[in-house]
């Protein structure tokens, strides 16, 4: 009875223990793309200034004013309707200089010299937020901004906009992110036909095929994928080059069109489970070896090969090295090297970064969410011969 009990408290800690690491493993994977997410819908200043938790205010104070300019009752600055087409002005931030006089005052007037709000500023002040009241936003719009004060000196006149996806829109029209997704696709799809066929291929000869050489293939497929792909990078970049193949999509395409040894495992796990009788029938009826191929293996090895094509696809679409060494033009730009675009004039503009970052994820997740049926099925059928 007490090794019973003992052998259930230990099975209950088992299971709380595993409970804590599929959760610590969630918020790993979790709290990064959370991150990105929140910082995606804030704008640069409070990306900058909140933590990355802090939900975004989706608003963003947009300069319509800079300059120099000494206020007092005689001496303002006067914004006209056309200078405010396209804004809003529920609130008014300006920047001044600091503030050294107990009587300073900003005021904002409308057309007619009315008072529409005004802000006593303390000592030390280098900003101040105005709030208009909602019946003279309209007034103001129509009209034009007079801001007048006393005893300050006014750097710059912002405006609070309503920002939700601001950083999204910048991302996908200034990042080209359409024309990368358009190449991205392109490579994918050749790339794509042509791994499922030389994997099929070569999982059909070495697992139905006796031959001289046929453990030497076999070993030569595993010794290559143990050596580092970067060694041979200069001499491939030289044939690319020699082939006039350099700045075409067709280096990349051709690059990553062959099969490798994650492909052949799984296309000959699958066919363990692929009776050997199958063929030989086919071959008594008069079919030759292309015809059992491709009409009898190819469609029973759907589950691998969706299996194969979706790691082929992600695989392809996080590339960064291939694209941008072999496709540095700009039209030839891929979705992983769009976003390596941000780093010039978006360099220090995070939220758009995180914004692109929000797009690219948002196909592959899709994409997983409705294949991962086949994903499941393709790397577990064949496991156990029949």
């Amino acid at each position: 009875m007490t090794n019973a009990m003992a052998h259930t408290r230990n099975s209950q800690i088992a299971q709380i223990l595993k409970y804590i690491l599929l959760i610590l493993a969630t918020a790993v994977v979790v709290f990064p793309i959370l991150v990105i997410f929140l910082g995606s819908f804030k704008t640069g200043e409070e990306f900058n200034r909140s933590g990355p938790f802090d939900l975004p205010k989706l608003r963003s104070n947009e300069e319509i004013w800079k300059g120099a300019q000494e206020l007092s009752a005689d001496a303002g600055i006067m914004l006209s309707a056309q200078e405010l087409n396209g804004h809003q002005l529920k609130k008014l931030t300006f920047v001044f200089d600091e503030i050294k006089d107990y009587d300073s005052a900003v005021v904002v007037r409308n057309k007619n010299g009315e008072i529409s709000a005004f802000e006593k500023l303390n000592l030390g002040t280098v900003e101040a937020v105005v709030e208009i009241p909602a019946d003279q936003e309209k007034v103001l719009l129509e009209g034009g901004v007079t801001v007048t004060g006393t005893n300050c000196k006014i750097r710059k006149i912002k405006t609070e906009e309503k920002f939700l996806f601001g950083n999204y829109i910048t991302a996908f029209t200034k990042g080209k992110m359409l024309l990368g997704f358009m190449n991205t696709l392109i490579i994918i799809v050749f790339s794509g036909i042509g791994t499922v066929l030389t994997g099929a291929m070569t999982a059909y000869i070495l697992h139905r095929f006796q031959f001289r050489m046929k453990k030497l293939v076999y070993t030569m497929f595993m010794w290559i994928a143990l050596i580092p792909t970067i060694t041979a990078q200069v001499a491939t970049f030289q044939i690319i080059q020699k082939l006039g193949m350099y700045n075409t999509r067709l280096s990349v395409i051709i690059l990553s069109m062959g099969t490798d040894i994650i492909s052949i495992m799984i296309y000959i796990q699958f066919l363990n489970s692929i009776s050997v009788s199958l063929d030989e029938s086919a071959i008594m009826d008069g079919a030759n070896y292309w015809q059992v191929f491709t009409k009898i293996i190819m469609p029973l090895l759907q589950p691998a090969t969706v299996t194969i094509l979706i790691l082929k696809c992600v695989n392809l679409y996080n590339d960064f090295y291939n694209p941008l060494l072999y496709m540095p033009k700009n039209s030839l730009m891929v979705i992983s090297t769009s976003l390596y675009k941000f780093k010039g004039p978006f360099g220090t503009n995070w939220p758009v970064i995180c914004a692109g970052v929000i797009i690219a994820v948002i196909p592959t997740l899709i994409i997983f969410l409705c294949m991962q049926k086949y994903i499941y099925s393709g790397m577990v059928s064949g496991s156990v011969k029949e």
